[in-house]
């Protein structure tokens, strides 16, 4: 695929995910040294394209693997989102609290992913750029892995409100693909137990979620899905990020 069509592709849906070897001008870069690097930020720059893993002077930041054996979110150039801001965190949150529930199905449908967009651009509280910033992010966040038991302690340390918030959106996620699956089932009951809701409710819960959404779950059709050992990983700074909630 020509850089072009990678920068039509990110019109089009807000961004492309790919590997290195799908970029033909990648025939021209040796992506392996810092040299590589530096050119194929300045492809992107000059595209006016950005990509996760970020590229910080000739460096991929927080990865020690080549950017050959990595996934690639590439998306519009846009102002950087203030990190140091509470309600950029807590959106940052979200974004990866419903990443996770799309991955632990064992896979990613459509459906998700623009549940995860519908979700993310519903915070009033973010501007039109940062809600593309922290939509991109949660894509991303689809390419890493972390252990859903993380996902769960970092839920733990959430006020009530925001468990009910992330708790909703985990919802919207598990029904937008209209199926239930085991995982997702699982997954939401450790949620309800720290938001010291009953878990025998759940079943009820999502079906009256589903009602209200308007979607229609397949309940008589399920997914042939093999999960084993469900992998679902963020950066290091997450749990500090999440320790900040305590009190929001």
């Amino acid at each position: 695929m020509l850089i072009k069509e990678v920068i039509s592709q990110v019109q089009n849906e807000g961004y492309y995910i790919g590997t290195w070897d799908t970029i033909d001008e990648a025939l021209t870069i040796y992506i392996d040294t810092k040299a590589g690097v530096h050119d194929f930020h300045t492809l992107l720059n000059e595209s006016d394209l950005e990509c996760f893993p970020k590229i910080v002077n000739g460096t991929v930041a927080n990865i020690e693997k080549s950017l050959v054996s990595i996934p690639l979110v590439i998306f519009k150039k846009s102002t950087p989102l203030n990190r140091q801001n509470n309600n950029i965190k807590y959106a940052l949150l979200i974004g990866k609290i419903a990443a996770a529930m799309a991955k632990v199905d064992g896979s990613i449908d459509q459906e998700e992913i623009r549940q995860i967009r519908k979700d993310i651009y519903k915070l009033s509280f973010l501007s039109e750029s940062e809600k593309y910033r922290v939509f991109i992010r949660s894509i991303y966040a689809l390419q890493q892995n972390s252990s859903k038991e993380t996902i769960i302690n970092s839920f733990a340390l959430l006020s009530d409100k925001a468990k009910k918030q992330a708790l909703n959106i985990a919802k919207d996620i598990a029904i937008a693909d209209h199926y239930i699956n085991r995982h997702e089932r699982l997954f939401l009951y450790e949620f309800y137990r720290l938001c010291d809701l009953p878990t025998n409710t759940v079943d009820h819960d999502l079906k009256e979620h589903a009602r209200t959404s308007n979607v229609a779950l397949e309940s008589n059709v399920t997914k042939s899905v093999t999960v084993s050992n469900l992998i679902i990983e963020m950066d290091d700074s997450f749990d500090q990020l999440l320790s900040e909630f305590a009190s929001f």
